[in-house]
Formats: C-alpha cells, structure tokens, sequence
C-alpha cells in the first residue's frame, strides 16, 4: 500500500495520450440473456455517453477524476473509459481544443494489477455491471491472475456466487490452466498475445461453439466447464447450420486479425498463408494492391521487394 501511495500522484493529462483496452472492460451487456435487461441496460450506458459528451460541448469539465496505471510507459485507463471516450470524440470534433483531464497516476503498474483495477472499477459507480457481466469479469480475472487452483469454497468467497457457479468456474479454470500450460510463469505483457494463445490451447482440445467466448475474447465459464467435464457442446443443428456457424466463427477470428495488425500487413500475411495450398485462393503482390488503394509509398523499413525475395 505504501508503494502504491508513492508511485500515485494527481494530475491533468491530454486525453489523446491514454490507452483505451476494450479487453479491460468489465461492462459486456451481450451476456446478459434477459433482452429487456440488455436493452435497458444499452440505453442506460448511451444516454450517461451523451450526456457527458454534451457537457463537454457546454463547458462544464469532467468533475471526477479517471484513474490510470502507467504500464511499461503505456498510460492505461483502468476507471474511466466512457468519461475518456467522451472527451476523445468531444477532441475529434474540435482538434484545437486544450482540453485536460484529471487523472490519478499510479506509475510501476503491470499488466495483470491494470486488468483486476479495471475489472472491479464499473461495479462501484456509473452504469454498474449485472450479475451476469460480473460473474464473467471475475472469472476473467482469475484467469489473467493465474488463480488455477482455488477451491470451490475460495471460488465463492472471491466472486460472491452460488455452489454451482463456483465448482464451474473452478472446472473452467482447471480447463484455462491445461491451455495455458507453456505460458505457466511467463509475464503477462500484452493482453491480446495472452488471450489468443488462451484460445487457441483451449480449442486444440475443446470443440467449443462461438457462444462460448465473451466479447473481450474469453471463454464463458460455464460452457467451458461442461466441456471440461465431458459434456457435448456441439449446437443441436443440422450440418448446414453447423457449417454456417463454423464460417462465421473463421470470418470473426480473421476480422480480429484485420483489426490487430491492420489491412496491408495482414493481407501480406495471408498471401504467405496460402501461397502452396489447395485453397483456390489468389492474393495478389503487396505493391500491386497498394498501387491499386492509391498508397504512395509502403512501409520503408520493410518493402516490396524484401517481401518477394525472402523464399516464401
């Protein structure tokens, strides 16, 4: 405690200089299964957005202050997303404003103390999580905290849930520690490195179907935990369906990879991927398309012809 009182100060800060992880949200309103909660619970959120943003268009500054944990010189918002949200698009709307924002630093942070801050912000103030987005945070922070081993009895003290909920989420946890196993020790410095190598050891072993992931990536407890245990997951639909589900399931994970390592370096990627398969796929040479896309110029530290000349 007194480490982190010395490593905290007060402060302003430009809001275009955070770091805004969707993976850090607590807040996933898909889990909510009651439709009339989840929506009520989107339009609670998008009206509380709106109205700090038109605050912020009148004048009147953000009154309470975001917290941020400085991680690998990373300024990472862990309370407060939706107050930064605001002030960003009030900044994209007027470039040449000085607006500040007041902020509590607390410096020599890691990945894993940012991401359990982050979770447990959205339960005290605000638009508060449901239980169902609750359970599910918790759980993901026993999985970013290595808490593999707890008993079912440790389970209910630390998420406050029933007997049952507790002994699935210990079998998901048991499941997450198998998936995980070549990570044990290894310091979480990238959340999204982290949460796709979760997936991709728990689906090496486990079929499991699109519903069983969250929004952030992660799985869901209870499905896992029914996999874990033997149960079949496999959606009771015919194989046209199933085929149908597996598509959109591919077509998510390339979009994240879209998403992560931006059009050109992913679609170059691809190139590669497929170049020697039987997949019918075509991709043409990176210059080429970036001709086509109007770029002047590619990346200057790794070019066109570096890329045609390194055996792939």
């Amino acid at each position: 405690m007194n480490q982190y009182m010395q490593d905290s100060r007060l402060t302003k800060l430009d809001p275009r200089t955070l770091t805004l992880d969707p993976a850090m949200q607590a807040r996933d309103v898909e889990l909510i299964k009651d439709k009339r909660l989840r929506s009520a619970q989107e339009i609670k959120q998008e009206a509380q957005d709106k109205a700090i943003l038109e605050d912020l268009r009148n004048g009147v500054p953000i009154k309470q202050p975001i917290r941020v944990f400085v991680v690998n010189d990373i300024y990472l918002v862990v309370d407060g997303f939706h107050r930064t949200s605001a002030c960003l698009k009030y900044l994209k709307e007027n470039p040449d404003s000085d607006l500040m924002i007041d902020a509590l630093v607390i410096k020599n942070r890691t990945y894993k103390e940012a991401f359990s801050a982050a979770q447990e912000a959205n339960q005290a103030h605000g638009v508060g999580v449901t239980k169902d987005e609750e359970y599910q945070s918790k759980f993901r922070t026993l999985i970013v905290n290595g808490e593999f081993d707890l008993t079912v009895s440790q389970i209910r003290n630390k998420v406050g849930c029933s007997q049952g909920h507790a002994s699935h989420i210990a079998h998901g946890l048991k499941a997450c520690k198998e998936a995980l196993a070549s990570f044990a020790g290894g310091e979480l410095i990238n959340l999204n490195d982290f949460i796709e190598q979760l997936k991709e050891g728990l689906e090496q072993k486990y079929l499991l179907p699109n519903s069983a992931w969250d929004s952030k990536g992660f799985p869901k407890a209870r499905p896992l935990a029914d996999v874990f245990n033997g149960k079949d997951t496999t959606p009771d639909e015919d194989g046209d369906e199933w085929e149908r589900t597996q598509i959109k399931n591919a077509a998510n994970d390339m979009s994240r990879l879209v998403e992560r390592y931006g059009e050109d370096f992913f679609r170059e990627g691809l190139r590669k991927a497929v170049r020697g398969t039987d997949l019918g796929v075509k991709i043409s040479q990176r210059g080429k398309w970036l001709e086509q896309v109007g770029s002047v110029k590619g990346d200057e530290s790794f070019g066109v012809d570096d890329i045609e000349s390194d055996g792939f």
